[in-house]
């Protein structure tokens, strides 16, 4: 059998020997985790639930976040290669389209000159046969020329764009470039106004420091006119002086290392006058 005393612990009575018999069933038997204990524990398990939440969110802002970055990189790349190859294609037409201007006029010199000789021929021996041939090698000639004459322009106009790419990509490098310095300047003026604020938050805290000293000086002036005693006296002088030191010590943000040396001396300055009268 099984009971709870005042006191909360488990009784068993009757209880079997428990080296003879290895499962022990207990029914109704109360439950022995106290309502306490059971906040605490489902508590527990939901705090844990919630770093656990938390912690696996930011591990897939993370993820996130370095997924952005790497298709950030690949579509600059992209892109970069992209402008790349289409650099590489003007140029290739403008060497191309050269290339077809040569062609075409080797081939009208080499049209003009059948046509010279069909010509003298024709003149020669002035036969029908011969006359036909020089007209025919004439047109040739003009077919040539004509060619030529538009290879040699669409040469042009492949070199006009591909002087114009060029351009194009220096102006957008100064472009790039003035972005940067006016980055630069940008960053230069913010480091300008953070010396200038450093400074004056230096002299606002030395003011501040300053006026500490000249409220101490005049304490320590009325505590020396007033009619203590001389032990009275500097105890308040000391009391005075070790709230204004926890103030300008060095370490501290309101501190520095000259007016904690000044105030130094104006105690010590302090205490020889109250000896002295």
């Amino acid at each position: 059998m099984v009971n709870l005393n005042n006191s909360g612990n488990v009784i068993m009575t009757n209880a079997p020997n428990l080296d003879f018999v290895p499962n022990v069933e207990m029914t109704n038997a109360p439950n022995l985790v106290r309502p306490n204990t059971v906040r605490q524990l489902r508590a527990r398990a939901e705090f844990h639930a919630r770093m656990a939440n938390q912690e696996a969110k930011i591990r897939a802002e993370e993820k996130a976040r370095e997924r952005a970055i790497k298709n950030a990189v690949k579509k600059a790349a992209a892109k970069k290669a992209e402008e790349k190859a289409r650099e590489r294609a003007i140029k290739n037409a403008a060497n191309q389209a050269d290339e077809n201007a040569r062609r075409e006029a080797v081939n009208r010199s080499k049209a003009e000159a059948t046509a010279a000789k069909a010509a003298a021929r024709a003149k020669r021996e002035k036969s029908n046969r011969n006359i036909a041939a020089a007209k025919k090698a004439a047109e040739n000639a003009k077919n040539a020329a004509e060619k030529a004459k538009k290879a040699a322009e669409n040469a042009e106009k492949a070199k006009k764009a591909a002087e114009n790419a060029e351009k194009a990509k220096k102006a957008k490098k100064a472009a790039e470039n003035a972005e940067k310095a006016k980055k630069a300047k940008k960053a230069a003026e913010n480091a300008e106004k953070a010396k200038k604020a450093a400074e004056n938050a230096k002299k606002a805290k030395k003011a501040q420091a300053n006026a500490l000293i000249q409220n101490v000086k005049k304490n320590w002036s009325n505590v020396a006119a007033s009619t203590m005693s001389r032990n009275d006296k500097k105890k308040k002088g000391t009391t005075i002086y070790r709230k204004a030191s926890l103030k300008l010590h060095p370490n501290k943000p309101t501190g520095n290392t000259e007016s904690f040396k000044l105030l130094g001396t104006l105690f010590e300055e302090f205490t020889v006058y109250v000896n002295r009268n």
